[in-house]
């Protein structure tokens, strides 16, 4: 039996090491890297012959990647979701039906969840909301919003994603409101935000939907002479009976990276920062 390959760094030891760029990467390292991803071809090295790279082939053990990973929790939601009854399940996501597909808004547009698990929309297909979609489908309990607001880290099964929302989620986004203010504000509006007026003395308090039924609560403090900004993201106590912790995560994300792409293209400096 043939010793497998799991390290790079032996397909490297096959290659010209010219780093000269026409396999699309910009150096055989790289190269042997992207192999090993599955993200390139060994028969893509205009050096190597092609019984060594046949050779190689078949020894190559592929790692895998985040994206295996979301692919085959995706299957597998799908094949869940596909044995579900659109038509009474439609009522407690606070969706419709349209065409045999379930519609749910998510930000104010609506996203179309084929019988099958598939996703089809008319906006950009943010690859963030695929799988809360699926999740709010399953778990999805129909609890109506109960305006207690909480932190993150308070719901069930949050504990070892809690750091990540912190730092990868509300982190990003008091950076972004910070540089452009009246921009974030104004994409907030755009997907569906309405202020809230609460006690707790937040120069911005606004609710904004990423799921019919899952609410996020987004406070902002502006920074003053000495104080820097604060910025938190608050869930309905009712959040942990209609979608899990981890889609929770992923949407956040998912709105972070959404408006980082728009501020890029819309902000007069055409940067972040």
């Amino acid at each position: 039996m043939m010793n497998e390959i799991k390290n790079p760094l032996e397909i490297y030891a096959a290659l010209a090491k010219t780093n000269c760029g026409q396999c699309g990467v910009p150096s055989c390292m790289a190269f042997a890297a992207a192999v090993l991803q599955g993200q390139k071809q060994l028969a893509g090295c205009p050096y190597l012959e092609s019984g060594i790279a046949e050779q190689l082939g078949q020894r190559v053990v592929r790692r895998r990647c985040l994206e295996d990973d979301h692919r085959q929790a995706i299957q597998l939601l799908q094949r869940q979701v596909a044995e579900l009854d659109f038509s009474s399940l439609a009522p407690r996501l606070g969706a419709r039906l349209v065409d045999g597909n379930l519609a749910i808004n998510c930000l104010g547009k609506d996203f179309l969840l084929t019988p099958a698990g598939g996703l089809v929309s008319e906006c950009h297909l943010n690859h963030w909301i695929h799988v809360p979609l699926l999740y709010y489908c399953l778990l999805c309990q129909g609890k109506e919003v109960q305006g207690e607001w909480v932190s993150y880290a308070t719901l069930p099964g949050a504990a070892e994603w809690s750091q990540y929302f912190s730092h990868r989620c509300e982190e990003p986004l008091r950076q972004l409101a910070d540089a452009h203010r009246e921009l974030v504000f104004e994409l907030l509006h755009l997907f569906g935000a309405t202020p809230v007026a609460l006690s707790g003395g937040a120069d911005h308090s606004l609710l904004i939907l990423p799921l019919p039924k899952v609410p996020f609560l987004i406070n902002y403090w502006e920074p003053e002479e000495g104080f820097a900004s604060k910025l938190n993201i608050l869930l309905d106590r009712s959040a942990e009976e209609n979608i899990n912790a981890q889609s929770i995560n992923l949407l956040a994300r998912g709105i972070i990276e959404m408006f980082r792409q728009l501020i890029l293209r819309h902000s007069k400096e055409g940067k972040l920062f």
